[in-house]
């Protein structure tokens, strides 16, 4: 399993996608599972909480790890003490960090139009990230997962291709 974190309007969901389809794998998305399945906290952008989504992550997961299938998983950072940390436990290959100035994340998401799109909620998502992340990161170094920073400024399939550069990085 791959992992893809950055902000909200990062272009996780798409890149997750776009390397899911190059390598054969399923992509997942944290967000669309929320969406799915805890649409009454998305839609005020309450946080669902973590152990909860966790363990709807985790049972997602084991369905295309148990067939063999590479799995491209998009999200937000776990606490440290949360069921999300087990996912590390997992298979997973490495973490890519697509890394996007907050004025870039804003400028995507005011063109989504998704029901939850509104500036107090990318916000709060936007501020979540940023606070949790450097934790988030030192517990990937703690468990010697390996992890990239990969721009996320610039057209879609120049960032795919940074994307995709990365990934033969952990499959070698």
């Amino acid at each position: 399993m791959i992992m893809i974190y950055g902000p909200a309007g990062s272009g996780k969901s798409t890149q997750g996608n776009l390397l899911a389809e190059k390598i054969g794998g399923k992509a997942l998305s944290l967000g669309q599972i929320c969406r799915e399945k805890f649409y009454e906290y998305t839609k005020t952008a309450a946080m669902v909480p973590e152990d909860e989504l966790a363990l709807a992550t985790l049972e997602e997961v084991a369905i295309y790890e148990k067939q063999g299938i590479p799995v491209i998983l998009d999200g937000q950072p776990w606490t440290r003490d949360s069921k999300g940390s087990e996912i590390l436990s997992n298979e997973t290959g490495g973490v890519i960090i697509i890394d996007v100035p907050r004025e870039e994340s804003i400028k995507r998401l005011s063109s989504r139009g998704r029901d939850d799109d509104q500036l107090e909620n990318w916000n709060k998502k936007l501020d979540m990230y940023e606070e949790r992340m450097p934790e988030y990161e030192e517990l990937l170094k703690s468990k010697n997962i390996p992890i990239y920073h990969v721009n996320g400024v610039g057209e879609i399939p120049e960032i795919t291709e940074r994307i995709y550069t990365l990934y033969k990085k952990f499959v070698q």
